[in-house]
């Protein structure tokens, strides 16, 4: 696994999220007025410590990217990458970060999404001096579900393919000023008089797959296994979350997987009022109805790394990931869920091998 982070890089993120720390900042390049004095106050965020400073756009994508792509090489073996290997990479929508596009482009969000996605990953690459060794690469929308759609892909791929392996990645920042300012005006922010704001965040996020059945033995002993991904579409109208959604994403994985105790959870719950009653009213439907749990406790990982957008999956994926390779997973089994803004949901549901 490869992370670029508030809190640096995967074994040091995880490590210090679970102690309880933070590198939330002030933003450089961003502020906002409050009281009656109309003081001019900081916005608190988690940014990248050095990379992305002075980075805008696409550019500030490629800066953590670099990041990303950086640390999973350094834990890679030389040839764990071949030219059969694809990459699923989840992503935002340009538009949705401001970025220029063709009018062709902007009527075609798949088309939109594979042009950022080469843009970024060539300049990725480029600038890492790092000629990529594997297969195609594809790009993944859906928001905070994005990247439980890359990984769902990249099961469907290597169910077919005995032996094989896929990178899955993720990359969003939500610190460019022109997504904020539009964020502060619906009061969406965490600021000095909207407590129940986002704090915004960027990261990335690479990973490399494989079967576990053909995994070694002996690899097996210290790995978490991915045991299942569901997902639910977004609803033809707009509705306030219930949380019916969610337990549905719950529920449809635990035929794939008789748990023998409560699982433990990663919420990418972001701080907002209705993601709280969301939260609240999952807790209530899977204690009263099937599989009739009681306990639920949790992480919240934007409470070290902030909002992280379509990375968000990812950020509690590799946290998971990391407690149950490790031994101090309150758990045997994780579920990490994510809520994207359209009204889709999703669930991952990770395993101890030991």
């Amino acid at each position: 696994m490869g992370m670029g982070s508030a809190l640096g890089p995967h074994i040091q993120a995880c490590a210090a999220f679970r102690a309880g720390l933070d590198r939330m900042r002030g933003a450089r390049d961003f502020h906002y007025f409050a009281g009656e004095e109309n003081e001019k106050l900081e916005l608190r965020v988690a940014a990248l410590p050095v990379a992305t400073f002075g980075f805008s756009g696409v550019g500030r994508l490629v800066a953590i990217a670099c990041e990303t792509f950086q640390d999973l090489r350094e834990r890679l073996a030389p040839a764990a990458i071949t030219r059969e290997t694809p990459l699923f990479l989840a992503l935002p929508d340009p538009l949705d970060l401001g970025i220029p596009v063709s009018p062709e482009l902007e009527r075609n969000e798949e088309r939109r999404l594979e042009s950022l996605c080469r843009r970024v990953l060539s300049l990725t690459f480029e600038n890492l001096g790092w000629t990529w060794p594997g297969g195609a690469w594809k790009a993944m929308p859906g928001g905070h579900t994005a990247f439980a759609r890359a990984l769902q892909a990249a099961g469907a791929y290597l169910a077919g393919r005995p032996g094989g392996s896929c990178v899955v990645a993720a990359v969003d920042s939500l610190l460019d000023p022109q997504l904020l300012e539009p964020m502060l005006l619906q009061r969406r922010l965490k600021t000095e008089d909207n407590p129940v704001g986002i704090i915004p965040g960027e990261a990335g996020v690479a990973l490399l797959l494989r079967a576990a059945d053909r995994l070694p033995v002996a690899d097996l002993r210290s790995r978490a296994l991915i045991r299942g991904v569901s997902l639910t579409a977004p609803p033809d109208e707009e509705l306030p979350p219930d949380g019916r959604a969610l337990a549905a994403c719950v529920r449809a994985l635990l035929p794939a997987q008789e748990l023998e105790t409560e699982p433990f959870w990663v919420s990418d719950h972001t701080g907002e009022e209705e993601r709280a009653l969301e939260w609240g009213n999952l807790q209530v439907l899977l204690k009263g109805e099937p599989p009739h749990w009681g306990t639920f406790d949790a992480w919240f990982p934007v409470m070290g790394f902030g909002d992280t957008g379509a990375v968000s999956g990812g950020v509690g994926l590799c946290l998971a990931a990391r407690a149950l390779e490790r031994g101090y997973a309150p758990a045997r089994s994780i579920l990490v869920l994510s809520a994207a803004e359209d009204g889709g949901r999703s669930a991952i549901l990770l395993t101890s091998s030991v």
